[in-house]
């Protein structure tokens, strides 16, 4: 789901506030500013902006680079800006979702949209915000809420649900962005510790409770020093709980083996595997072995008895690399699939593959999210002040 907030400008036409981010890294970007007008909406012709290239200044804000005068250019000289194919598909999915929105007209004022694809759009009403802030300023909080609470009991943990819902698709954003950077490992690590909801949705149907991070798996207490630690020791949520093992590299840790000469074949049809990949299995294979013997001693056990957690053929996941490394090379694609399907544990998985899994659990919330505000919206219509 993406915000989109329009402005008119006059009674025919309107700019969208939130420009189309085509590629941004940590110095430049190139964004699309869009305009959208109702004059021609019959033929569809609602949707004209500029591309833009902008750098960081010193103030790590966004300003657009100087602009050439085209008018001043001499026979056989040009200008070419160049969009790769994801950059290109990039434009393309925002301008879907801007002629979506043109397609409602030129409103008055500034209007406020959250879109999901061209066919899921939602407006939000202004009027929302002027209700409540309104009774607030009267001193009618306590009275609001009371009177809200009382017509629907569940709404309290609806609300703390959409924060909650608000502060993961911040993390969202942030895990989207770190994607194209190079964050090392311990980045990683600290990002996954503060969203441990990633793990919790679609691994073995399984909700996974971070018991602790950089633990000890062998040589001691868990939670102590020994001589092999991991990234993540994790456990399933349900009567009984199994631990689980984690281990996370970076996104641009290779997955297929390289040379100075590019990817290193094996064989016609099949590519060497990078030492990354397989080392990061035996790694994990190791740990979890470790483990299974230093989870009955009772320093451990008798913390995890307590809780019901039980260690029984430790199971493993492995984030590793990103699936782009392949582009559209089937040989590629298939080394890898063949590799980890083989494999009964540990459970590799790739840092887009955990993105769009989180990115899968954000968007179906915030349409239940929206759901909810629309009932407090009638609700609050019902009010008696």
């Amino acid at each position: 789901m993406e915000k989109f907030t329009t402005k008119s400008t006059s009674a025919y036409s309107e700019i969208v506030q939130e420009p189309i981010i085509i590629e941004e890294n940590q110095t430049t970007r190139k964004i699309f500013f869009a305009t959208l007008n109702d004059q021609n909406i019959a033929t569809g012709e609602t949707v004209s902006g500029n591309i833009v290239h902008q750098r960081k200044n010193t103030n790590d804000q966004w300003e657009d680079v100087k602009s050439v005068n085209l008018a001043t250019l001499k026979g056989g000289e040009g200008i070419k800006l160049r969009l790769d194919s994801r950059q290109t598909k990039k434009l393309f999915e925002g301008l879907k979702k801007l002629y979506a929105i043109s397609r409602e007209g030129v409103k008055s004022g500034e209007i406020e949209y959250i879109v999901g694809s061209p066919d899921e759009m939602v407006k939000v009403p202004k009027e929302r915000k002027r209700y409540i802030s309104q009774l607030l300023e009267e001193n009618f909080a306590e009275e609001i809420w009371n009177a809200l609470v009382s017509k629907d009991p569940d709404l309290a943990s609806r609300l703390s649900m959409g924060q909650i819902q608000a502060e993961r698709a911040k993390s969202l954003t942030e895990f989207e962005k770190s994607l194209r950077e190079e964050k090392d490992e311990a980045y990683w690590q600290n990002f996954f510790s503060k969203n441990e909801w990633i793990f919790g949705y679609g691994l073995k149907y399984q909700f996974l409770n971070q018991v602790t991070d950089q633990p000890t798996y062998g040589g001691g207490n868990f939670t102590g020093k020994g001589n092999q630690k991991g990234d993540y020791l994790l456990s399933t949520e349900a009567n009984i709980k199994f631990t689980v093992l984690v281990e996370i590299k970076t996104p641009a840790t290779p997955l297929i083996a390289m040379t100075k000469n590019g990817p290193k074949r094996y064989r016609n049809g099949a590519y060497l595997l990078s030492s990354d990949l397989s080392g990061g299995v035996s790694q994990l294979q190791i740990n979890c072995k470790t483990w299974l013997r230093s989870a009955f001693e009772p320093q451990n056990s008798d913390r995890f008895v307590d809780e019901n957690i039980y260690t029984i053929s430790p199971k493993g996941i492995l984030i590793v690399g990103n699936t782009k490394e392949f582009g559209k090379d089937r040989e590629k694609i298939e080394t890898f699939e063949a590799y980890r399907s083989s494999i009964s544990n540990p459970t590799i998985l790739t840092f887009d593959e955990l993105y769009e899994r989180a990115k899968f659990i954000i968007e179906n919330q915030m349409v239940k999210q929206e759901n909810t505000m629309n009932e407090i919206d009638n609700l609050i219509n019902d009010l008696p002040f």
